[in-house]
């Protein structure tokens, strides 16, 4: 245990807490010991992701996983999507840690336990299997990235499951197969199919379906008009944050705004002009469809500024 009680990543830890809880850590609510202890183990094995092969990184955009599959398909012709999903309820952490070369039994165990806090739709379940991810599937994840290399296949991975595109389907692994050239696949936040031999994105059918609930479920609240705006623009950049990596994305949230400005306009605007100023436009936020190639770590770089490195720890990937 000593990495996890050194004052340094404690205190390091408590500070990221008290950044993005501050209402709860004002509150001293149970819920910022829980955060802080993954903070805690987050600080210890964020390094040791980096040597992990394949892995779509926690400081990797979702541009990182939109120009892998461009490169996969529009470069090498790969259109077959595998899909292999990680079941949560199963997890274990001893496999992991003995790909990932971790003896300490003590760091284990606490790890272990961490993993109560990994099953269900909530921000601790979904942070605490951001952060044990890239150890508890190692293991699985470098399995299969031996075979994917015998056939060819590019291979990236998440704590929540596994992509591989091939040129064509294989055994093993308990992979899903799908012909993107046949049939569209979601992928995150994304609908992918591909025409003439090319990629195209957008933003998915349940992700639409997210902005819209979001917008109705603000206005229908008895929130103020600036917190039903708050609400309101935090959805609209939930979804802007995986659309402006697709290009395909870009009329459709055209299309969307509408629907969205409408409802605001009608039912926040007109009565609180004021407001107008803050409303976040998808129609004019920004788009950037490059490819990206990420460094590999951003952790220890000098170039790094002290804001680019805090958001690095957000809880929500």
């Amino acid at each position: 245990m000593r990495y996890l009680e050194r004052d340094s990543i404690q205190t390091v830890a408590g500070a990221l807490v008290e950044h993005y809880m501050p209402r709860s850590s004002r509150k001293q609510l149970e819920i910022t010991g829980v955060f802080r202890e993954l903070y805690v183990t987050w600080l210890v094995l964020a390094p040791i992701s980096n040597r992990v092969q394949g892995y779509w990184r926690p400081w990797w955009s979702p541009g990182v996983v939109t120009s892998w599959m461009r490169i996969q398909v529009n470069r090498f012709h790969r259109f077959w999507l595998g899909r292999v999903p990680y079941d949560w309820a199963t997890a274990q952490v001893a496999s992991g840690a003995a790909a990932a070369h971790i003896n300490d039994e003590a760091f284990i165990a606490h790890a272990q336990g961490l993993l109560d806090h990994a099953t269900g739709d909530t921000l601790r379940a979904s942070f605490a299997r951001y952060v044990l991810g890239s150890l508890v599937w190692r293991q699985a994840a470098e399995a299969t990235l031996s075979v994917a290399r015998e056939y060819r296949a590019g291979m990236l991975w998440s704590e929540d499951g596994l992509w591989l595109l091939a040129t064509k389907p294989f055994e093993g692994g308990g992979v899903e197969w799908g012909d993107l050239r046949e049939q569209s696949a979601d992928v995150l936040a994304w609908q992918t199919h591909v025409v003439g031999g090319l990629l195209h994105i957008k933003m998915n059918d349940a992700s639409v379906q997210r902005l819209k609930e979001g917008v109705r479920t603000a206005l229908a609240s008895d929130a103020s008009p600036e917190h039903k705006l708050r609400l309101i623009n935090a959805a609209a950049r939930s979804f802007h944050h995986f659309a402006w990596y697709a290009f395909d994305a870009k009329q459709q949230a055209h299309e969307l705004e509408r629907w969205v400005w409408r409802r605001v306009n009608r039912h926040i605007v007109q009565n609180t002009l004021a407001l107008a100023e803050r409303y976040f436009n998808l129609r004019l936020a920004q788009w950037d469809t490059r490819l990206h190639f990420e460094r590999k770590s951003y952790l220890l770089d000098r170039d790094v500024t002290e804001e680019q490195w805090l958001n690095l720890w957000n809880p929500r990937r």
